[in-house]
């Protein structure tokens, strides 16, 4: 089973910039933290042609039951960010990859906006 790795391809001189090729399963590193997403977070992840988008959501118990109920519904996924060594990292589930069409290798635009982060194809 293949795994995608986020990896910056700045010195690319033919790649756009906060342009990001995938290599194996997961992206994260000190730039995450630095947007607010740490440890033990949880994320809606959804995922449509050219795109895959994590949105960070609000804890609470109560919240967490009507998250799992509208993912269920919605056929969105749930995850939680990692820590791995100082730096938290997300796992791209394949199934994500798959419906947004997206490569191995293939450049991605980064994008933040409040509480959500989105993979984007050029």
């Amino acid at each position: 089973m293949s795994r995608i790795k986020m990896r910056t391809v700045a010195n690319d001189p033919n790649a756009p910039a906060n342009t990001v090729a995938i290599v194996a399963g997961r992206l994260g590193g000190k730039w995450l933290r630095e947007l607010g997403f740490v440890r033990d977070d949880v994320l809606l992840v959804s995922a449509v042609p050219g795109m895959i988008t994590y949105q960070r959501q609000e804890n609470g118990v109560a919240w967490t039951m009507e998250l799992v109920k509208f993912a269920r519904q919605n056929k969105f996924r749930l995850l939680q960010v990692q820590k791995k060594g100082h730096e938290p990292f997300i796992e791209i589930p394949r199934s994500c990859l798959k419906t947004a069409g997206v490569m191995p290798d293939e450049p991605m635009f980064v994008i933040y906006e409040h509480n959500t982060l989105k993979l984007q194809r050029p």
